[in-house]
C-alpha cells in the first residue's frame, strides 16, 4: 500500500511540475507581448491626431496611437514600476467641436508587465491559452497512465481516478482553449481579465447544468430500480442508496442553477461580488469533479463485470456471500459458483488445462456451516472432482477472502511463490472492488462476474461506488483542496500577477 501511495505522489508531482513548466514557458516566450498595454476606446469621430498625458509622468510612455475599425488604440510601454493616470486627447477636423478625450489607469508591475488597475491586463488571451494547455497536458498524461496500467494493474482505483480526472481536465482545457482562440480571432470583442475571471467560474456551472438531461435519466432509472428492489426485498436503508444518490445529484444541479442565476453575472471590484462568484465557481467545480468520478467508477465497474479472463488459470477463487439455513446456496452465491464452473469447463475444452477451485467464506452466526464448505458441496454436486476443490473456511469479508485464499493456494503450491494465473468469481457489480482488495492482499488476480437481477444491480453498483469513495477519502480530500485552490487562483489571476 505504501508503494502505491508513493507512486501516486510521484505521478501527481510529475503532472504538477510539468504543468507549471508548460505555463511558465508559455508566459516567458510570449512575455514581450505582455509588456505593452493597449488602451482602447470607441471612436466618436474621425480623428487627425492624439495627445497623451500621464499623471505622474515617468511610469509609462506612448509607443503608438492609431484608429482602426471605429476604435482608438493607444499602445503604452513600461518605463518603471508604479501607477499612473492616462488621459488621451483626440483631435478631429472640426476645430470648433473641440477635442474628445478618454482616460484610464495603467500599472507597471515589478516584472515590467502592464495592466490596468482593474482586471484588465495585456496578454489575457495568452494566459487563457497557457492554462488551457496545462489542463490539456494533464488530461493527456492521465489518459496515458490509465491506458498503460490496463495490463499492469487492471483492478486499481488509480485507473478510475486517472480516467475521471482526465475527463475533468479535458473539459476545462477545451473551454479555455476555445476562449483563447475566440479572443485571438475576434480582438473586437476586447476580452479582458474580468472576462477570464467570469469564464473560469461560469464554465463549470454551465457544464454541470448541461449535464442535467443525462443525470435526470440516470436518476430516474436508478430510482425505479430501487423501488423494485424495496418491493421485492424489503425497505432497508441499504436498498435506498440509489434514491439517496439521485436526490443528492438533483440538489447539486439545483444549487448550481440557483447560484448561476442569483449570484452576480458581472464583476464589480468589491469583496462581496468576488466572494460570491468564487463560491459559485468552487461549488460548481467540485460538483463537476464528483460527476466525472461517478461516471468513471460506474464505467470501470460495468466493464469489469463483463470481463472474461484468459484461459490460462491455475486457481479459481469463488467469493462467498451467505447461504441458506440448510446449507444450500442463495441464487447470488449460486451464480458466482456457476460462473466459475462455466469458465472451468470452457478453459478445459479450449486448452485442456484443469484449474483448482478455492471456494472462500467462513461461517456466520446464522449459518449451519462455513460458506466455503457449502460452495464445495455444490461444486461436487455439479461434477467437479473433489481433488480439484480447496475450500477456505475462515474469512468474514472480501479482503479476508483474498488473504486466506492466497494462503490456501500457497500451501497447495508448497511455496510462498504464488501461481501467477489466478482468477476470482463474484457478482458483476463487485468485480472491480474485489480486484482492488486482491491487490491489497498481495495477489495479482483476474476477475469474472456473474449476472444478477436487473433491479439489484444498480443499487449494488452505487454501494460499490460509495465504498471505493470512502476507501480513498484522503486522496479525494487532497484533490478537492487542489482543485479548490485552482479555482481561487485562476479567478484571481490579476492579483497573482501583482503579488508575484
Amino acid at each position: 500500500m505504501k508503494s502505491k501511495m508513493t507512486s501516486s505522489l510521484i505521478k501527481f508531482l510529475t503532472i504538477f511540475f510539468l504543468s507549471v513548466a508548460i505555463l511558465a514557458g508559455t508566459l516567458l516566450i510570449l512575455r514581450p507581448k505582455m509588456k505593452t498595454l493597449d488602451i482602447h476606446h470607441s471612436m466618436a469621430n474621425e480623428y487627425t491626431s492624439f495627445k497623451v498625458d500621464f499623471d505622474p509622468v515617468g511610469i509609462a510612455e506612448v509607443e503608438d496611437a492609431y484608429q482602426e475599425d471605429g476604435v482608438v488604440h493607444v499602445i503604452l510601454r513600461p518605463v518603471q514600476e508604479g501607477e499612473t493616470s492616462v488621459i488621451v486627447y483626440c483631435n478631429h477636423n472640426y476645430a470648433e467641436a473641440g477635442a474628445d478625450s478618454f482616460n484610464d489607469f495603467a500599472v507597471v508591475d515589478r516584472f515590467g508587465m502592464m495592466h490596468t488597475a482593474t482586471y484588465d491586463f495585456n496578454g489575457v488571451q495568452i494566459f487563457i491559452l497557457a492554462m488551457g494547455l496545462v489542463f490539456l497536458f494533464s488530461a493527456v498524461a492521465l489518459f496515458f497512465w490509465h491506458h498503460r496500467s490496463r495490463k499492469a494493474a487492471f483492478f486499481s482505483y488509480k485507473r478510475i481516478l486517472d480516467f475521471g480526472l482526465g475527463i475533468f481536465f479535458l473539459i476545462q482545457a477545451l473551454v479555455l482553449i476555445a476562449a483563447a482562440i475566440l479572443a485571438f480571432m475576434r480582438p473586437d470583442l476586447q476580452i479582458r481579465g474580468e472576462h477570464f475571471f467570469r469564464l473560469t467560474t461560469l464554465s463549470m456551472s454551465y457544464l454541470s447544468i448541461l449535464s442535467f438531461p443525462v443525470l435526470f435519466i440516470f436518476c430516474l432509472l436508478i430510482s425505479l430500480s430501487n423501488l423494485s428492489l424495496m418491493k421485492k426485498e424489503g425497505r432497508r436503508f441499504s436498498n435506498t442508496l440509489g434514491i439517496l444518490l439521485s436526490i443528492l445529484l438533483m440538489l447539486g444541479i439545483i444549487a448550481c442553477a440557483v447560484m448561476l442565476y442569483t449570484f452576480p453575472m458581472t464583476l464589480d471590484l468589491n469583496a462581496k461580488d468576488i466572494t460570491l462568484i468564487l463560491i459559485r465557481g468552487i461549488v460548481s467545480t467540485l460538483f463537476f469533479y464528483f460527476e466525472c468520478n461517478l461516471f468513471s467508477t460506474l464505467l470501470h465497474c460495468q466493464l469489469a463485470g463483463r470481463h472474461t479472463p484468459a484461459y490460462d488459470k491455475d486457481y479459481l477463487i469463488i467469493l462467498g456471500c451467505g447461504i441458506r439455513e440448510d446449507g444450500t446456496l442463495y441464487p447470488l452465491l449460486k451464480g458466482r459458483a456457476d460462473r466459475a464452473i462455466a469458465f472451468y469447463k470452457a478453459q478445459l475444452e479450449a486448452t485442456g488445462k484443469k484449474a483448482f477451485f478455492v471456494p472462500s467464506g467462513g461461517q456466520g452466526d446464522d449459518e449451519c456451516m462455513p460458506e466455503g464448505e457449502a460452495i464445495r458441496n455444490y461444486l461436487a454436486s455439479q461434477g467437479i472432482p473433489e481433488e480439484q476443490i480447496l475450500p477456505e473456511t475462515r474469512s468474514v469479508n472480501t479482503l479476508q477472502n483474498m488473504q486466506f485464499s492466497k494462503a490456501v493456494i500457497e500451501e497447495n503450491v508448497g511455496s510462498t511463490e504464488l501461481a501467477n494465473n489466478i482468477a476470482f468469481s463474484t457478482t458483476n457489480y463487485h468485480v472491480y472492488r474485489a480486484g482492488i482488495l486482491a491487490s491489497d492482499a498481495g495477489m495479482n488476480a483476474d476477475g469474472m462476474g456473474a449476472k444478477t437481477k436487473w433491479y439489484f444491480w444498480p443499487n449494488a453498483l452505487i454501494r460499490e461506488f460509495i465504498g471505493m469513495l470512502a476507501r480513498e477519502w484522503k486522496l479525494h480530500l487532497a484533490i478537492i483542496i487542489v482543485i479548490t485552490l485552482q479555482a481561487v487562483f485562476t479567478g484571481n489571476i490579476q492579483w497573482l500577477f501583482q503579488i508575484f
